[in-house]
């Protein structure tokens, strides 16, 4: 009898306005690629966002009052950009902006299936991070939409169905219970990952997941026994 593959499940929580969260996607979508069984992975996007009701103001303005530390500010920013370039992405935080991004977490809620969502997500991502483009501002990201291909009729429908406010608030509420921020990646198995890990950390988790879905196949896989016969695995 043959055996339909499970599916592999994977989470990602993350917000266009983390600067680490790019970056941690990029490793991520390496490993995936790289991994032997990637058609059997479900990626679904989670949304999170790090400043709720935050005006948009310059990263940053907003970083120096958090950390209160202009050298302190600066290092983390340094830091940032150097491990974006090492993944071949370019964080020009002179332009880019911090808020909250509700807004952008409802579009790409919206943009349809898991490809759509990817690659509107990917288009936040660059057109914030790299080239200064507003997330805060509907018309702005009604553009950026449209560079990923989302129609026009689903963006005016975005923000005015409530199921997608809905489900935001429920992804931010189900990553409180697990980490305290992000990115946040957690696996069918119940394994989770913060923070932006090297390639190969994202790679083991896959491996785990996937040996973990075969033992559970197995297991559940035992011979049967019905009123029109008996069945072996």
């Amino acid at each position: 009898m043959k055996h339909i593959p499970q599916t592999l499940v994977v989470d990602i929580w993350s917000d266009f306005v983390c600067p680490w969260c790019w970056i941690a996607k990029r490793r991520f979508d390496k490993a995936l690629a790289a991994f032997e069984h990637r058609d059997a992975v479900q990626v679904r996007l989670r949304a999170y966002r790090i400043a709720p009701g935050h005006p948009a103001e310059p990263i940053k303005a907003a970083l120096l009052k958090k950390f209160r530390d202009p050298l302190a500010a600066e290092g983390m920013l340094y830091s940032v950009q150097s491990h974006g370039a090492a993944e071949g992405l370019d964080y020009r935080f002179d332009t880019m902006l911090f808020g909250d991004t509700m807004d952008a977490h409802m579009l790409v809620k919206a943009a349809g299936d898991a490809a759509s969502q990817q690659r509107l997500a990917e288009v936040l991502y660059a057109q914030s991070i790299s080239h200064g483009k507003l997330l805060f501002d509907r018309d702005s990201l009604a553009l950026l939409a449209a560079q990923a291909g989302v129609p026009a009729e689903v963006v005016e429908q975005a923000w005015s169905t409530p199921q997608w406010r809905q489900q935001v608030q429920d992804d931010e509420y189900q990553a409180s219970r697990i980490a305290s921020g992000v990115p946040l990646f957690v696996f069918g198995n119940g394994t989770h990952i913060s923070g932006a890990q090297p390639p190969e950390v994202f790679s083991q988790a896959l491996e785990n997941l996937h040996a973990q879905s075969r033992q559970d196949l197995a297991a559940s896989a035992g011979e049967v026994c019905g009123l029109d016969g008996c069945i072996l695995p």
